[in-house]
């Protein structure tokens, strides 16, 4: 009946996580947004599947748990230093970006604000070619500021921020000097991925030692429970079973905990999207 019972209630979660992920996906959301969401609901779907299995075979509730959040949390741990290098790689292709409509704008090869975005997109950085593109193709149908706004939230960071108020206000007031603050926000992002590089190099270390703790826990684990059935035969009973699910949380809330702290630190944002601080009319 418990084994029933554990099995039902996976069967619940999995529909349940199948609900939220189908309600997720409906509505507009931007690329960078979407991709991520889509990435949190495979595994979401991974952990259900994975926690169903875990049950069937042991029949602990509390190891199925434990599984399922395994699969959540150290997977995100594990590929910490991926979202470091994609975030580097991003600010140094925004600087590439404005540095080269700086030098656009320098140079006099353009006669418009418009005419220099097309032409910087041009030869954009891979990492944030999305972005400019999107920037690009909005700039016709929602004109220059909105689009500028969006382009702002699409790179989702202060520093897009900062490059794409300086276009609105030059797009507003017109004037001279453009070229010369773009120069100068290429510098100052390039300075931040010289900080982000070397914090990375001083983490590197630790977050090895943390890798090969998680790796070598989960392994302990996963054989004891398969070669050492007489050992953990204790962890049947329902005392057991409320101690192995204390011994679970307490391991959980350290991944978190440690998954939380290996995130890159972004500071607010300041740009707002129009259709995101003014609501409908009426």
């Amino acid at each position: 009946m418990v084994l029933l019972a554990g099995v039902g209630s996976m069967v619940v979660l999995s529909g349940l996580v199948l609900g939220v992920a189908g309600v997720a996906g409906v509505g507009r959301r931007r690329p960078a947004r979407r991709r991520a969401a889509l990435k949190v609901r495979r595994s979401w779907l991974a952990a259900a599947a994975v926690g169903l299995l875990t049950l069937v075979a042991t029949g602990w509730v509390a190891a199925a748990a434990g599984a399922a959040g395994v699969c959540v949390v150290v997977p995100s741990i594990l590929t910490s230093g991926a979202h470091t290098d994609r975030r580097i790689a991003r600010l140094e292709a925004l600087a590439g970006f404005t540095r080269r409509l700086a030098d656009l704008l320098a140079s006099g090869a353009v006669g418009s604000l418009d005419q220099a975005l097309r032409r910087a997109a041009s030869g954009c950085p891979a990492p944030i070619q999305p972005e400019v593109a999107a920037l690009v193709s909005r700039m016709g149908p929602q004109g220059l500021e909105p689009a500028l706004r969006a382009f702002g939230a699409d790179l989702a960071d202060p520093a897009g921020d900062h490059v794409a108020m300086a276009l609105i206000l030059r797009a507003r007031n017109g004037g001279r000097g453009l070229a010369t603050v773009l120069q100068n926000l290429a510098t100052d992002v390039d300075d931040q991925v010289r900080m982000r590089r070397q914090i990375k190099a001083e983490r590197a270390k630790p977050m090895s030692s943390i890798r090969a703790l998680v790796i070598l826990t989960v392994l302990v684990w996963a054989a004891s429970a398969v070669f050492l059935r007489e050992y953990m035969a204790p962890y049947s009973s329902p005392d057991g079973q409320l101690a192995l699910v204390v011994i679970v949380a307490d391991f959980a809330l350290a991944m978190a905990w440690l998954n939380r702290l290996t995130r890159p630190v972004v500071g607010a944002r300041f740009l707002a999207d129009i259709t995101e601080t003014t609501g409908p009319r009426r």
